[in-house]
């Protein structure tokens, strides 16, 4: 019997894992996959290297840097590249290079003098205090076409999802809280800045910068499952969460054709939404319903490794993003050896397409060699690729990532009301507070803070200090 058993070995899962091994919990990590990592999987390819899912973090982000400390990873940290600070925006079968610098950018021609002149109303359209779409909140505050152009983008690009259907205060909480607030997002903006300048002269704080590591952010997870060693066992499906007589939970486990009961404590389930409900459908089947209802469209990432003389484009930027409104094949471009050094060997580049979401989830579903050459089709037309790609590979998720709806905040709700009914279960994972890695890593603490306290209240040892 363990002290607590943490379902999934995503960063979620082994993130809270780390720091329970570490407060001296007896901890038992169950991951149906043989290797650890989730939605976070870097692979070397012929020179190249691939990730499947994330591609970087955004520091500062104290809990993660938490675990890079701890797992002595800051030697093998890398940056974004300064050509990263350049996106590239479709508009008119067109690549337009876009600074991300507010003023720059509408200053750029990028959107028309109309356009432009309708931002500059925001901060005197009403503040709206209620959640909405995200769609609703850009068209209301500045118009359809900084929607259609520069937010439907975003969001493929975020969340391969669809602003007609995501919530604002889910996805883009900052936003409605400037509105709310400050009464519009502009001046919050400046608001903000302002005291941000005055600080910057006192302390001069950090600024926001993509990360990851020479071997791919894949790294990160690979060095927590090195700290838990012994504790994870890997190929192991957790099938159901039980109540157990006396108290406490039993998780029946499969393992290839073995199966058994593993009983704890405390379970911590760290899996998807769409995964967390099926094995807790028989421990409760109202929070498996709520968290089914919540979709997960498929999403392909398409890994295309060229020579470098054989792309037209510059690739001096980020990335492409591409709005709906020009009915792409792809959601956008990732120009990964451009973001990150070591991502090509000398002489090629290394390019990610994603394919499919919320948007065009069919075409996620075709088969792997034509969601292959439908990316290379994309490449040439949109960055003049003049061969084959020398390394090509497809990496589908059925189920991709969260989308929250204006209901994000109810259905979260239920679920803490539900979780609480079970003294001892806890829930974790990107549906919660955010897909980025820092959002799961910074929950997961939470919530083995959490864990430890209703273990210190059984038993009488000490809390976690976090």
């Amino acid at each position: 019997m363990a002290a607590v058993i943490v379902i999934g070995a995503g960063i979620s899962g082994l993130a809270a894992a780390c720091l329970l091994v570490e407060a001296g919990y007896e901890v038992v990590v169950l991951e149906e996959r043989p290797c650890p990592g989730g939605r976070i999987q870097s692979e070397r390819v012929g020179g190249f290297l691939m990730e499947r899912g994330a591609n970087g973090v955004v520091l500062p982000a104290p809990a993660v840097e938490t675990l890079v400390e701890k797992f002595r990873l800051e030697r093998e940290g890398v940056t974004r590249s300064e050509a990263g600070r350049r996106r590239y925006l479709l508009r008119g079968g067109r690549l337009r290079p876009l600074p991300i610098e507010p003023h720059r950018f509408f200053l750029s021609g990028y959107l028309s003098i109309a356009a432009r002149l309708r931002m500059l109303m925001e901060p005197f359209i009403p503040a709206k205090h209620a959640d909405e779409t995200v769609a609703d909140f850009t068209r209301r505050r500045f118009g359809g076409e900084l929607l259609d152009y520069v937010v439907d983008p975003v969001v493929a690009g975020l969340f391969a999802g669809d602003p007609e259907q995501l919530g604002v205060c889910a996805t883009f909480p900052q936003l409605k809280r400037l509105e709310r607030c400050h009464g519009s997002v502009i001046g919050g903006v400046i608001k903000s800045r302002a005291r941000r300048g005055a600080s910057d002269a006192v302390g001069d704080p950090r600024k926001r910068m993509l990360s990851s590591f020479r071997q791919g952010l894949g790294a990160l997870p690979s060095a927590a499952a090195e700290r838990l060693a012994g504790r994870i066992l890997f190929g192991h499906r957790a099938e159901a969460v039980k109540r157990r007589a006396g108290g406490g939970f039993r998780v029946e486990v499969r393992g290839g054709s073995d199966r058994r009961s593993i009983a704890a404590d405390s379970v911590v389930v760290a899996l998807p939404a769409y995964a967390a409900a099926g094995i807790l459908q028989r421990l409760d089947p109202r929070i498996a319903q709520t968290l089914g209802e919540l979709g997960h469209p498929p999403l392909a990432v398409v890994f295309l490794g060229y020579p470098r003389r054989s792309i037209a484009h510059p690739l001096d930027g980020a990335g492409a993003l591409m709005p709906a409104i020009e009915r792409r094949q792809v959601l956008g471009l990732l120009f990964s050896s451009t973001l990150f050094a070591g991502r090509a060997p000398p002489g090629h580049v290394a390019l990610t397409a994603f394919v499919g979401g919320a948007r065009q989830p069919g075409l996620a579903m075709l088969r792997p060699d034509e969601i292959r050459d439908l990316a290379h089709a994309e490449v040439t037309e949109l960055l003049g690729a003049r061969v084959a790609p020398v390394v090509a590979r497809v990496h589908r998720w059925r189920h991709g990532l969260p989308q929250p709806g204006v209901d994000q905040a109810q259905r979260l709700g239920s679920v803490a009301a539900l979780e609480s009914e079970h003294a001892g279960l806890f829930l974790t994972g990107n549906y919660f507070s955010g897909v980025s890695t820092a959002a799961c890593v910074e929950r997961a603490f939470a919530t083995a803070g959490r864990v430890a306290h209703h273990l210190s209240a059984r038993s009488g040892r000490p809390r976690l200090a976090a």
